[in-house]
């Protein structure tokens, strides 16, 4: 009995180990590609930060108006 305890014990953490690194590896993905994006916009057509947080504001101000 001991034994299927350990078993299961051990699955459970090995399902658990392999959705946190999918989830850390996803994470990380998706942070660079938005990195990628800023840089790209920035040295490719001049627009900075601030010009895109104004325009996310706007568009959020915008939705929440409805």
């Amino acid at each position: 009995m001991e034994l299927l305890i350990v078993l299961g014990a051990i699955v459970i953490a090995i399902v658990v180990f392999g959705w946190v690194f999918k989830l850390i590896k996803n994470t990380i993905q998706t942070v660079l590609l938005v990195g990628f994006l800023l840089l790209a916009l920035y040295f490719l057509f001049g627009i900075g930060p601030d010009a895109i947080w104004n325009q996310i504001q706007t568009w959020l101000s915008g939705a929440l108006d409805r």
